[in-house]
């Protein structure tokens, strides 16, 4: 049984041996705190995923209330005149609200009108948050009734912001949406309750307006009383669906009222709680990888000093006491890179934030945050502990072993210590991920390159672009609504295109479905007369978008055969489309192709298509399907308005960033509903997805550069260690007279097999990662660069090898029988 015992001393000695080992210190410390980095960040994701903690005071007493409904397995959020008997009944839960969200369009005093996320919320969530206003007062239940003024209260950025911080700004009058509404108050900055929202307007609900399970759906919220707990409002609740039940059946039998944590009443991760859960798996298991390779290297030194260790056993030290030690100094080393991996992954967590920011408008659940918590650094001192576990102890167990009879194998000079498979197959694993990780990171950032070098075929940097929407049909809205929704926004679309085509500034207007350089949906397509049509293959999937008739000239690109669109072509009997370049050359294979017909496919047993004609070939235009290389698309006629939402370019004459605020004021002059979101010059679309591409290919990198850095010592560790067991051999080998070349060969024998086998298995790797993102093998190009990189990093693998083998050719005969005495 091992007794293990750690002192100080061993402390303080396993600093020293970090001075003394620079290169171990350097490639195993910064192995491990990129391990930890990755578990600290990981972990502080999926807590607060799964457990989040509201910043509010008393947050943990803040609760959601919901309808489950048991036959669908889904909330039942219509839940109007249940909110109106909760809050009636309730005394287990006080402070009873309700919110919904709606997006409208801010018009402030400039006439420019933005996008903004608005709750219309019961007066109640202002206590429940227990956040007073920065100016003016919230919402009070006077403001709830139906013949009140429209208030608004305003947050703390878009009063900075749209309103220049002015402290005057209570009272003032603004329009959200169609509605002139009174500001009675401003938030304090970071307020987002109930999610992320950035105004707040009454909610005016009436049950009687609605059947049961009709009208608004709607979110519940409350605080818990005083002396409550969750378990009380639990079975509080339970008796209430019961009696809802009971004279309700047609529609409360199968509705159980249940009380969730708020935040997890607004995003429920049960569904993928355990595939959350997996992940943590995964970065431990990582960290346990990447510990492992660490071991190697602390095995390769334990062993260079095998002697002194087996002459302290002797001498009564335990093989606890031994492996003590060991453990300290991994540990010394563990809490070093735990240091540098935590202030990482306070990084990472910081660049995530922004990334998810950018990707959802700047607005994320005020509950999510960008600080590393205290239990996360518990945890990360955990993965210190584990990984100085995995790398001190296992190979102090491996070193330690049978020591008593290693101690007589030391005395007659030959090592007891062998490297076995386990290592092979870590050294393999290691050059394998150096050698595909680099590969598919390239193959990665190649594709993005494509995208921003892409030539579109006109100067995308004089286009001003935008996505139009208007305000979404409420569930509850009466019949015919939808259409009349429609038939509004086809005629704003087209008095915004008259309006700005009236602008001195504005060259063109045209709309489309979607943008130059933007992924555009792809789906097979047939050609009349060819094999696909036929049957005899399956149709080839390409890009498809609806453009307006004038799209192609204003863009200015001209029509390099046939025509383009016009009026005639939105006729419902018109089925003409327009072909790309790209199209001509990989789906026709070259040739005319005005004049030929192509149908959409369909899934076997359903009725094809309408064949449509192709009447003009323009060039690529940005027009992306699976990929930059995969550019073969239609353009089908659209007419202004006919989509929603739609993409507008504006033709800009002298660039087109100044012209964002006056385009936003003459959309708000047409119809204060309409919003304009990601207003950005053409050439910018789609940055922030480059931003993450660009940061993703700087972690693989580092991720190769920390496997490179692992597998060069590894080999260096084999090597060496190699070399000090074969002294004797290599010396009498020397001293009869072997040829240097063969001793050479020997001791390069084992890992060349390895670093070989590595880059083998690196390459299976890139041509499957490769296969999985293009759907196809890599180009003989492409075949090549990672051939030439798979022999670059089989050059720099060996390396590796020339200190150990020049000491091995350096050997003399007489060390190495003086070894042997």
């Amino acid at each position: 049984m091992i007794k293990p015992g750690i002192s100080w001393l061993d402390f303080k000695l396993g600093a020293r041996m970090l001075v003394r080992y620079p290169g171990l210190t350097l490639v195993g410390g910064l192995a491990i705190a990129f391990a930890i980095a990755v578990g600290a960040g990981g972990f502080e994701f999926l807590t607060q995923m799964l457990h989040p903690r509201l910043p509010l005071e008393g947050g943990d007493r803040i609760v959601g209330i919901q309808s489950w409904d048991a036959a669908a397995s889904r909330p039942e959020l219509r839940t109007a005149h249940d909110f109106a008997a909760w809050r009636g009944e309730l005394r287990t839960v006080r402070d009873l609200g309700a919110f919904r969200t709606v997006e409208r369009n801010l018009v402030a005093g400039d006439g420019q009108g933005e996008p903004a996320e608005t709750a219309e919320m019961s007066a109640a969530g202002f206590r429940v948050a227990g956040v007073a206003p920065l100016l003016g007062r919230a919402l009070t239940e006077a403001d709830e009734r139906a013949d009140a003024p429209p208030v608004v209260v305003v947050g703390h950025d878009v009063w900075r912001t749209r309103f220049g911080g002015d402290p005057g700004i209570v009272g003032r009058e603004v329009r959200l949406g169609a509605v002139v509404h009174t500001v009675v108050g401003v938030m304090p900055a970071g307020f987002a309750f109930p999610v992320s929202h950035e105004l707040w307007t009454p909610l005016r609900l009436d049950p009687l307006e609605h059947a049961r399970r009709e009208g608004p759906e709607i979110r519940v919220f409350g605080r818990l009383a005083p002396g409550s707990t969750r378990a009380d409002a639990r079975t509080e609740l339970a008796a209430l669906g019961a009696r809802a039940a009971a004279d309700h059946p047609d529609t409360h039998a199968h509705l159980r009222p249940r009380v969730l944590p708020y935040a997890r009443s607004i995003l429920d991760v049960s569904e993928v709680r355990l595939g959350i859960v997996s992940v943590n798996v995964f970065l431990v298991m990582l960290l346990v990888l990447v510990c492992g390779n660490v071991a190697l290297l602390m095995f390769a030194r334990a062993a260079a000093r095998e002697s002194e260790m087996v002459v302290r056993n002797a001498l009564g030290a335990s093989r606890g006491r031994i492996v003590g030690q060991l453990f300290a100094e991994a540990l010394v080393l563990a809490g070093i890179a735990a240091a540098v991996g935590i202030a990482a992954a306070g990084y990472l967590l910081r660049w995530w934030m922004g990334v998810a920011l950018a990707e959802a408008g700047g607005r994320l659940p005020f509950w999510l945050g960008a600080t590393l918590s205290p239990t996360t650094v518990l945890y990360a001192g955990g993965l210190a502990v584990l990984g100085a576990a995995v790398a001190g102890v296992i190979p102090a167990l491996r070193v330690t072993r049978g020591a008593g009879v290693r101690l007589r194998q030391v005395g007659a000079g030959s090592g007891g210590l062998r490297l076995g498979g386990v290592w092979t197959a870590v050294i393999v694993a290691q050059v394998a991920v150096t050698v595909a990780f680099p590969a598919a990171g390239f193959f990665a950032r190649q594709q993005v390159d494509q995208v921003r070098s892409m030539d579109v075929g006109f100067p995308a940097e004089e286009y001003l672009s935008a996505r139009l929407e208007m305000e979404a049909v409420p569930a509850d809205a009466p019949a015919g609504a939808e259409e009349e929704a429609r038939a509004r926004f086809r005629a704003a679309a087209l008095e915004l295109e008259r309006r700005l085509e009236a602008e001195p500034a504005v060259a063109g207007v045209a709309f489309t479905e979607r943008l130059p350089r933007t992924a555009h949906p792809q789906r097979r397509i047939e050609v009349e007369g060819g094999a696909a049509a036929q049957g005899s293959a399956p149709p080839r999937p390409v890009g498809r978008t609806s453009v307006a008739p004038d799209f192609f000239q204003v863009l200015g690109a001209p029509v390099q055969a046939g025509r383009g669109f016009h009026s005639g072509d939105l006729e419902p009997g018109a089925r003409v489309v327009v072909a790309n370049r790209s199209f001509v050359e990989q789906v026709l294979g070259g040739g005319n192709a005005v004049g030929r017909r192509v149908r959409w496919a369909v899934p076997r047993g359903e009725e094809p298509g309408p064949w449509h004609e192709i009447v003009g070939v323009v060039a690529d235009l940005g027009l992306i399907g699976g990929g930059p290389a995969e550019a073969a698309g239609l353009y089908h006629p659209l007419a202004p308005g006919e989509a929603a939402p739609v993409h507008l370019a504006v033709h800009v004459r002298g660039g087109p960033e100044g012209f964002a605020p006056r385009l936003r004021a003459v959309a708000a002059a047409v119809d204060p509903t309409l919003r304009l979101h990601e207003v950005l010059p053409l050439d910018r679309v789609g940055a922030t997805l480059w931003l993450e591409m660009e940061f993703l290919f700087r972690l693989v990198m580092l991720v190769s550069a920390v496997a490179l850095l692992l597998s060069l010592a590894g080999i260096y560790s084999v090597m060496a260690f190699t070399v000090a067991q074969r002294t004797r051999e290599i010396g009498v080998r020397i001293a009869l007279g072997a040829d240097a070349r063969r001793v050479v060969a020997a001791v390069f024998r084992r890992p060349l097999t390895q670093v070989g086998a590595g880059v083998a298995a690196g390459g299976v790797l890139v041509a499957a990662l490769t296969f999985a993102v293009k759907g196809g093998m890599p180009s003989p190009g492409e075949v090549g660069l990672v051939a030439a990189y798979a022999a670059l990093m089989l050059g720099v693998c060996m390396l590796a090898c020339v200190v150990p083998t020049r000491r091995a050719l350096g050997v003399e005969p007489t060390e190495a029988l003086r070894a042997d005495g």
